[in-house]
């Protein structure tokens, strides 16, 4: 791999932001392998992203159980609903729970096709649980809630 451009550099600077140390960034990025395959709406690459039964959950009753059925869900979402989307977020915070565990929390959302900045009804707060197996950090367990003026509560 070859190093990032300054530009680059500086992309991933902003996005690490308080958390330099190699072993918080070999964390985060399991986000940014996220945001990447969600960039090209490749809903396998999403899947890659987790562990082999990781779970996703989002706003609407979904809940998707292990790689096959995250990579459908999303690869049809990109058909429909999704086509054309971005997705975007930064790390708020990051709690190591052991070497091979950490908890990480993200402000971000979906980027409409062709917007460079999230809608507020498109913002979220997101919980990544990320394990690391066999020597690289994925992600167990994924979770969203709407945040901002677009968040309602809904008891």
């Amino acid at each position: 791999m070859s190093a990032p451009t300054s530009d680059e550099q500086a992309r991933l600077d902003d996005y690490y932001g308080p958390f330099t140390s190699e072993k918080e960034k070999e964390a985060l990025d399991v986000p940014l392998r996220l945001i990447a395959a969600w960039s090209k709406n490749d809903g396998y690459g999403v899947a890659k992203a987790f562990t082999e039964d990781g779970i996703l959950i989002l706003p609407g009753d979904v809940l998707k159980k292990g790689r096959d059925e995250i990579g459908a869900f999303m690869a049809a979402a990109y058909a429909g609903p999704f086509k054309g989307t971005g997705v975007t977020g930064k790390p708020v915070n990051l709690r190591f729970v052991s070497d091979t565990v950490a908890l990480i929390r993200t402000h971000g959302g979906i980027l409409a096709p062709g917007e460079t900045e999230i809608d507020e009804e498109l913002a979220v707060r997101s919980t990544w649980v990320v394990v690391k197996r066999d020597n690289e950090w994925q992600l167990a367990v994924y979770q969203n809630s709407p945040r901002g003026a677009g968040a309602t509560l809904r008891w």
